[in-house]
């Protein structure tokens, strides 16, 4: 069996939860691959092992606000404090979370919606989102309709391109 078949077998069997987690660490801002890489990665997982197509997008962005959620709340609950005691003086980190509280600060929800499909701002913006103590139910909102879009053209890039990219002649970025 290939490595690849190996990987497509154990996606069969623990794909949904296993997906699940890894796109909840994902929108928690923990290391690993960026979303380029594993979002296409899991569309042609989905369409080698047949699982549906929908549900996996529908577990995708529901682990990806779960995952937002708490980080929103560590920064709405804890606050700056926290957050500079989490990521320390990371002025790369800094930057970064403070163009997304510029952006939120002069476009609220509609600001957050489109930084959910910003890479880099997308994960970092439930911090500023949190600190402005942003309404949950329009953070939820806007998030949702952020994540949507992004996981689904990302997942629906690898699962109809998943031929191309197993032999090798389709790259996503380039």
């Amino acid at each position: 069996m290939s490595s690849i078949q190996s990987v497509i077998s154990l996606f069969e069997q623990y794909g949904l939860p296993m997906m699940a987690a890894v796109f909840f660490c994902e929108y928690l801002n923990l290391p690993g691959l960026p979303a380029g890489i594993i979002m296409p990665a899991v569309g042609v997982l989905i369409a080698q092992s047949g699982h549906n197509l929908i549900l996996c997008i529908v577990v995708s962005v529901l682990a990806g606000i779960a995952g937002s959620i708490v980080m929103y709340a560590i920064c709405y609950f804890g606050g700056a404090p926290l957050l500079n005691k989490l990521f320390g003086k990371s002025k790369k980190f800094h930057e970064f979370v403070e163009q997304c509280h510029k952006r939120l600060e002069h476009g609220g929800g509609k600001a957050l919606m489109i930084c959910r499909i910003i890479p880099m701002l997308r994960t970092i913006v439930s911090i500023p989102a949190g600190l402005l103590q942003m309404p949950i139910r329009e953070y939820i909102s806007w998030s949702a309709a952020g994540i949507t879009i992004w996981n689904t053209f990302l997942i629906c890039c690898g699962y109809f391109f998943s031929e191309a990219f197993l032999a090798g002649s389709f790259s996503l970025w380039g």
